[in-house]
């Protein structure tokens, strides 16, 4: 926590790094609540019976992992718990990039016939590693598993039954265990697919599934970005299907490991690996034909993207309401620079009250049919639940009095801003707010 402040505090200085740390001490304590929680959560032992032996098999799943000089003890309590899945129609691919054979991968393969040894390239990078490995899988689908990291017991039975029901690429919600505690903290609860999100952070990152063959199709991890691999990966594996065919399980499922040496624990570990994600983000865009610069945010590992392509102002019509006043200088440069997507329609800005405090950023049907104002009430300056509420997204709606709309769906400004914006998507574009164009109710 110490060295996340003082990385923190060295970029962005003192009055951010208040509201962070304010936002934080709030998730330790939600954090104590979520141990209490995840034991009610998980699935009982009756139902992981029943799961052992209810038949259900069809999909073939190859658990990818790369290996480089694993800790021994990390090392067998991440096969252990693939080898415990309710879920048997598996193999287990440890691929060995260490710089001398790793004798215990090697040995612990020889303990089940599901579970594979392929010796990959000696320091050629996670990406070679992971290619092999890719290379190796004669499942229907793969899943990618960090080499000191845990799955619950009825992960891989849950993925395989969305494979089943056809969809091509699998993710599911994640936490993070503390080594040595047996605490876990940090649930991460995640949305259905969500593009801009994706472009922002690897908000899917574990666990995710694909077909095999999609994996390969896109050409596997890019050596390119190691660090970043798999964001790059899963961000061109949910381009190349459809959106119907991405499936979220909201359920925890993979606990990812804090220790000295992780990303999740140490955000000095792995810095290359922020830059990385920053040139595949670019890189996916350009070759959409989009010229961006992908920038830092705050936060490590969450980037915000600018479009630079010119929109010509007689393509798009902005709207912003006398009563507020723009906090944002180029507002309407910025949002309507969006637009040189063609998949998006129309872009909000944030509306704040004189207080500081939210009004708009964008809105949500609940469960139960409420349209909900997303981070309503909440100080802008907080960075909000996994530092969402700074980030691009795209969501359901956003305020009819801060945006900016393709002049070709004007005839869809009719009615609240909820309904306008569901007759947009219903035309097949999204809708998108961007945070960090303000204005302020006068």
């Amino acid at each position: 926590m110490i060295k996340r402040t003082v990385d923190y505090l060295k970029r962005n200085g003192i009055a951010s790094t208040f509201f962070a740390a304010a936002e934080h001490a709030g998730m330790l304590i939600d954090d104590l609540r979520y141990g209490l929680y995840l034991k009610n959560e998980r699935t009982g032992e009756k139902e992981l019976d029943e799961q052992r032996h209810d038949g259900h098999g069809g999909v073939r799943i190859s658990v990818l992992v790369p290996v480089y000089k694993p800790d021994p003890v990390y090392f067998r309590q991440m096969v252990s718990s693939v080898m415990d899945q309710t879920y048997g129609n598996f193999e287990l691919i440890l691929a060995d990039g260490s710089p001398a054979e790793e004798l215990q991968a090697r040995k612990i393969s020889r303990e089940d016939e599901r579970i594979r040894y392929v010796r990959g390239n000696p320091g050629g990078g996670i990406s070679d590693n992971s290619n092999t490995a890719l290379g190796a899988a004669v499942g229907d689908a793969v899943v990618l598993l960090d080499q000191d990291d845990i799955l619950e017991p009825d992960a891989l039975y849950r993925v395989a039954e969305s494979f089943d029901r056809g969809y091509d690429v699998v993710y599911t919600d994640e936490d993070k265990y503390v080594t040595g505690t047996g605490r876990y903290i940090s649930p991460y609860r995640k949305g259905d697919y969500n593009k801009d999100l994706l472009l922002s952070n690897n908000y899917i990152c574990h666990l995710f599934g694909v077909r095999t063959q999609i994996a390969r199709n896109v050409g596997g991890f890019n050596k390119r970005y190691d660090g970043a691999q798999d964001h790059d990966l899963i961000i061109r594996c949910c381009d190349a299907v459809g959106e119907d065919k991405i499936a979220h399980i909201p359920r925890i499922l993979y606990h990812w490991r804090i220790h000295s040496a992780s990303t999740a624990g140490n955000p000095m570990a792995k810095v290359y690996a922020y830059e990385s994600g920053k040139k595949a983000v670019r890189d996916f865009l350009k070759e959409k034909g989009l010229c961006t610069e992908v920038l830092d945010t705050a936060h490590r590992g969450f980037f915000r993207v600018v479009y630079k392509d010119p929109v010509p102002k007689d393509s798009y019509v902005i709207f912003a309401d006398g009563k507020l006043e723009p906090l944002t200088d180029g507002y309407e440069e910025i949002l309507s620079s969006y637009l040189a997507r063609e998949d998006i329609g129309i872009v909000g800005a944030r509306i704040i009250g004189r207080d500081n405090r939210i009004v708009s950023s964008g809105y949500r049907k609940d469960p139960s049919g409420r349209i909900v104002s997303l981070f309503h009430g909440k100080d802008h300056r907080l960075p909000g639940y996994m530092n969402t509420a700074e980030l691009v997204m795209d969501v359901e709606a956003v305020s009819k009095f801060a945006c900016v709309i393709r002049k070709d769906l004007l005839s869809c400004m009719d009615g609240n801003s909820y309904r306008i914006c569901e007759k947009i998507r219903k035309k097949g574009y999204r809708v998108v707010i961007d945070p960090k164009v303000l204005f302020r109710i006068r």
